[in-house]
């Protein structure tokens, strides 16, 4: 493990590559740092399979995010959305009753 450069802020050791493994998988480093971050991370075994992993739940998620929900998933959310409840004493009478309602505007 080395230190961090802090006037150029270049990470060169584990610790640093996992301090922006996220900002480099996202494609957000500029190119000096995110070389660095590459050629130690094709000499670095560790660092290496961290950010495959990471990179593939980036592409699992890009992937599977695009999915449709299912078709009957909106009756389900209204009826949830749309509920009321009867409370009863111990003798049977009606205590309490409520009604809870909630509009879904689509844009």
């Amino acid at each position: 493990m080395t230190m961090t450069d802090k006037q150029t802020n270049h990470p060169s050791g584990c610790d640093d590559l996992v301090d922006v493994l996220y900002e480099y998988v996202d494609g957000g480093c500029d190119e000096n740092l995110r070389g660095r971050l590459a050629e130690h991370a094709e000499n670095c075994p560790s660092c290496l399979e961290q950010l495959g992993i990471e990179q593939q739940v980036r592409e699992l998620l890009r992937v599977r995010c695009c999915d449709s929900a299912p078709t009957d998933l909106r009756g389900r959310i209204v009826t949830a959305l749309h509920t009321s409840s009867v409370r009863r004493a111990a003798d049977g009478s009606v205590t309490e009753v409520s009604s809870t309602q909630v509009r879904i505007n689509r844009r």
